[in-house]
């Protein structure tokens, strides 16, 4: 791949949202956000924490599992919330982990192979 063939990101982006266009090994699929558990785990000196429950995973005696905590994402690129919400865009790209917005997906992702 030349240099002209490098995908430009937008000015704002960290290197880690280049590396994400860039890569072309990552598998995007598109799909509809569903909402899934998550584990509040409490903070040294008060507050919380929230993260994804991962299918199988043990809770942490101090932690609770909420079945409808993780009610949205975020595209990687742009930050638009991806949920079921009808105010949100409900689908978006996933490897899994990582999602897209499908305008960030069509305009940074979709076609590259043919550059």
């Amino acid at each position: 791949m030349s240099e002209n063939d490098l995908p430009v990101g937008e000015e704002y982006w960290e290197n880690n949202r280049m590396d994400i266009i860039r890569d072309s090994s990552i598998v995007w699929t598109k799909k509809r956000f569903e909402i899934v558990p998550g584990i509040w785990t409490p903070l040294p000196g008060g507050g919380r924490t929230l993260r994804r429950f991962e299918k199988g995973e043990a809770i942490p005696e101090d932690s609770t599992l909420d079945k409808t905590a993780w009610d949205h994402e975020h595209c990687m690129l742009c930050w638009q919330a991806i949920s079921e919400h009808p105010s949100y865009q409900q689908e978006g790209y996933t490897d899994g982990k990582l999602w897209l917005c499908v305008d960030c997906y069509n305009k940074h992702i979709a076609g590259r192979s043919e550059k």
